[in-house]
């Protein structure tokens, strides 16, 4: 099991993600969201991130200066694509950025959402299911029916995202069977700003369950 803590705008909230050794870690460059970081200081708090940890940048709906400023600054291993972005936008950032991995991600409220993944199994190297929650874009913390995950079958790897937390993680990992999960309102106790706490509570929690499953 693989686990992507995200939504991190401080350096000692790193420190504790590095030393609980996730495997990915995420900054959101979009404008709207509480947890906004620009591409400078995202490099400035990552700056001691070890090449073991991939480095995410989020984006939603982005314009090709901001994906050139966030490479050029912040050097991420993977855009992560949160908005509405279609097949052929992404197919042309491969083109521009092919060292950046892409993952798109996808909000889901019912099996009909999944009918759009595969159109995108030729541009996205993973992708990410989140809970469809109003015009929010992520970072909710309202989760969707894991139900609906469990006759998906696609060529790439995905990631459980949306309402996720330490109470009801391993509930959903048996329903949907995730190898990849994405957290970020789950290990916070006040909006938008990482607790160290539950930082550490989680992975102990994700650990244990690896090891016993």
């Amino acid at each position: 099991m693989l686990v992507k803590l995200c939504g991190f705008t401080d350096e000692e909230s790193v420190k504790i993600a590095i030393a609980e050794k996730c495997n990915f870690l995420g900054f959101v460059f979009y404008d709207k969201s509480p947890r906004f970081i620009t591409p400078e200081n995202a490099a400035i708090i990552s700056a001691k991130v070890p090449s073991s940890i991939a480095r995410i940048a989020v984006v939603v709906n982005p314009n090709q200066s901001l994906l050139q400023k966030i490479s050029e600054k912040f050097a991420p291993d993977f855009f992560q694509f949160h908005g509405d972005e279609t097949v052929e936008f992404l197919k042309k950032v491969r083109e521009k950025f092919p060292e950046i991995k892409i993952i798109k991600a996808f909000r889901i409220a019912s099996e009909k959402d999944l009918e759009l993944v595969k159109n995108f199994e030729s541009a996205a190297d993973l992708f990410l299911f989140d809970a469809k929650a109003s015009d929010e874009f992520g970072g909710s913390g309202k989760k969707f029916d894991w139900k609906i995950l469990q006759n998906f079958s696609g060529k790439k790897d995905w990631f459980l995202s949306g309402g996720l937390n330490i109470e009801n993680i391993e509930e959903a990992l048996k329903i949907t069977g995730a190898k990849l999960i994405d957290i970020s309102s789950g290990i916070e106790k006040t909006r938008g700003k990482k607790s160290p706490e539950l930082i550490e509570k989680f992975m102990r929690k994700t650990k244990a369950y690896a090891k016993k499953s």
